[in-house]
């Protein structure tokens, strides 16, 4: 049954349940009409009957006055006109019965037998008056028969009347029929204007059907257009509703995969969940790009500071016997790779050790040279004060005529100058100044910086080179002169002549360490114990430790004893977060005494851990050793010297 009804379409199961309902209705009515009609025709039966018997028995009464005890012929012929007619419908006809049950007066059953039964039921009661409620066979058919009776004790008598109730409701039951009928009727008229009725809004259903049923596959339908206002007609303005919610959803889909994440977009309500994921996605697509494009501006500025500085390593490799050609080369190619337009490099001049200058050494303009010489105090103006102040210079916004009078250039006026000082630890050795139209950028000072520390430890070992190159000249100057002395200065000259081929010789060994200082810098990784746990080659050789036995040391036990409470310092520095810079006397697995420039960086991780530590370094033991050697050469020459002249003072008063 209930598949069935599944089966059925709504209007259908309304018109179904609706008539059912009504028909339970109208017959529960009408059978409680029927009963209480019913009940109202039995009382009036018995009340009627009742009402017929007492008069029946009034003139029974009234005629025996008249007549003899008992009843006689006379009575008969006084009362059979009164039971000749039937009381009420057409078989209930009075009759008399005496005690033997023989009927004395009825229309047709004179001489005949009452029921025995009846009988004695009558006589049985105690009561004057009665009824009988028992069932007949008339016409082969069972019927209700009502025997009313009254007692006669003067005529030892019963009066009594024998009603079929059957035959009393035959109205009752035309009348049944009547409001079954009716019914029927009424509930064929109530299904139509039911049907009518529901119609308009069944027909809206079925668009709201339809209409759902296409957003279930996924189509979006098109609005459905609805006059009325009742339940269906707010269901289908929320339908349409929610079918321009949908357009609109999937056309902010279509813009998000079209990339367009500005396309203006409004979720249905706060519980818009389709809607409000749309917006969280965009979110998070629009952060997701920003995140992206910060991080390829990262790896572009990583990727160009990391090929900048092994650019410029090849370049000081390369010119590191020639000041000015290191100096142009330097600074063409600085401005090049910084797209600038002006710059210039000086380095301090310390020949007058009392008055300390700085002196243009290489000037670049527009990508041409600029042959220029200038001179700068110490102190005077933007590049002499970077001196003083050892920290980097950045102008913004220059007013005109501004880097004219104070800048070392001389040049027009940029909308930004730099200017950063070459230092090693806290000793300048020059400065470059750089300007351009162009703003400078973060990771563009830094990169300078960096450049500007390996810049001037290779402007400290040409240096050293030149002077070293001068005293040679010197002592070759010296021992010519002393050539053309006297034969008893032989012996002092050959001395001399040895110690000279000495120097020849030192000069050399000077050579090959300062080009193996340029071959590479020294690299190295460290945990926050100070164990080595990776080296490259060139500071393993340096060290001449194999990585295997290089593992088990700490970077403590490689410092020279001198260096020893500084590096201390300097660990306890990096452990707290900076960087230390500066030149550790060391000791190799020889023992010999190595001098490094070493820049030490701390690593942390994400959870702001100290997971790693960078050694970056330079090995300038070579010009450490040629500088101190080249002081105590140069006390020996004046020793030599000042003994030579003694003695040809002595030899000319000899002569």
């Amino acid at each position: 049954m209930m598949k069935l009804l599944s089966t059925l379409s709504l209007k259908l199961k309304i018109q179904l349940v609706v008539g059912l309902f009504l028909i339970f209705l109208f017959a529960t009515a009408g059978i409680v009409v029927y009963n209480s009609s019913l009940n109202r025709l039995e009382q009036s039966v018995h009340k009627q009957s009742a009402v017929y018997l007492e008069n029946i028995a009034a003139i029974v009464a009234e005629v025996e006055k008249n007549s003899t005890k008992g009843f006689d012929s006379n009575d008969y012929i006084a009362l059979k006109p009164y039971f000749n007619k039937p009381a009420f419908h057409t078989t209930d006809y009075p009759y008399i019965i005496d005690s033997r049950g023989l009927y004395n007066i009825h229309l047709f059953k004179e001489g005949q037998l009452f029921s025995k039964d009846l009988l004695n039921q009558i006589y049985s009661s105690h009561k004057q008056a009665g009824v009988i409620e028992h069932t007949e066979i008339i016409n082969n058919k069972p019927q209700q028969i009502l025997t009313f009776y009254r007692k006669l004790d003067s005529a030892n008598a019963v009066l009594g009347i024998s009603v079929n109730f059957d035959e009393a409701t035959t109205e009752l039951n035309n009348t049944r029929l009547q409001i079954l009928l009716l019914v029927i009727f009424g509930s064929l008229i109530i299904m139509l204007l039911i049907s009518l009725t529901l119609k308009p809004s069944l027909k809206g259903i079925a668009k709201v059907n339809r209409s759902v049923s296409l957003l279930a596959q996924g189509d979006i339908p098109d609005k459905i257009s609805s006059l009325t206002n009742d339940e269906v007609g707010n269901i289908i303005q929320s339908l349409n509703h929610l079918i321009d919610g949908l357009k609109r959803t999937a056309a902010f889909a279509n813009d998000m995969e079209q990339n367009n994440l500005s396309s203006e977009f409004t979720a249905l309500g706060t519980n818009d969940r389709l809607g409000n994921a749309l917006l969280s996605m965009r979110a998070s697509l629009i952060k997701a790009n920003e995140d992206e494009k910060k991080r390829k501006i990262e790896d572009n500025q990583r990727n160009w500071v990391n090929s900048g500085l092994a650019k410029f390593a090849d370049i000081l490799r390369q010119n590191n016997n020639n000041l000015h050609q290191l100096a142009d080369n330097v600074t063409q190619h600085l401005l090049n790779y910084l797209d600038a337009n002006q710059g210039g490099l000086f380095i301090i001049n310390d020949n007058d050790e009392d008055n300390p200058f700085l002196e243009l050494i290489s000037a670049f303009a527009y990508n041409r040279k600029k042959f220029k010489q200038k001179s700068i105090m110490l102190g005077e103006g933007l590049v002499g004060n970077c001196v003083i102040e050892k920290h980097t210079i950045h102008l913004k916004e220059i007013p005109e005529n501004y880097i004219e009078i104070t800048s070392g250039l001389g040049e027009a006026t940029p909308r930004s100058l730099l200017i950063v000082p070459l230092k090693i630890e806290e000793k300048v050795f020059g400065v470059i100044e750089i300007a351009s139209f162009n703003e400078f950028k973060k990771h563009e000072i830094e990169f300078i910086e960096k450049i500007g520390e390996s810049i001037a430890s290779t402007l400290s070992a040409v240096q050293n080179s030149i002077r070293t190159t001068q005293l040679l000249e010197q002592s070759q100057q010296q021992r010519e002169e002393m050539a053309a002395q006297e034969e008893e200065m032989r012996q002092n000259m050959e001395e001399m002549q040895a110690t000279q081929e000495e120097m020849s010789r030192k000069t050399i060994e000077m050579e090959g360490m300062t080009s193996a200082i340029n071959q590479a810098m020294l690299f190295a990784e460290l945990t926050s114990d100070g164990f080595f746990s990776d080296l490259n080659s060139n500071f393993l050789t340096l060290l001449d430790y194999s990585m295997g036995e290089i593992e088990d040391k700490r970077i403590h036990t490689l410092i020279h004893n001198d260096d020893a409470n500084e590096f201390s310092n300097a660990w306890r520095q990096v452990n707290s977060g900076e960087t230390y810079k500066g030149t550790l006397r060391w000791i190799n697995r020889k023992s010999e005494e190595l001098f490094i420039l070493c820049s030490i960086t701390p690593a942390y991780d994400e959870t702001g851990e100290l997971y790693k530590i960078f050694f970056l370094g330079q090995d300038v033991t070579a010009s450490k050793l040629i500088e101190i050697k080249a002081k105590e050469q140069a006390e020996e020459i004046e020793r030599n010297l000042g003994e030579l002249q003694v003695k040809q003072e002595m030899a000319k008063r000899n002569q």
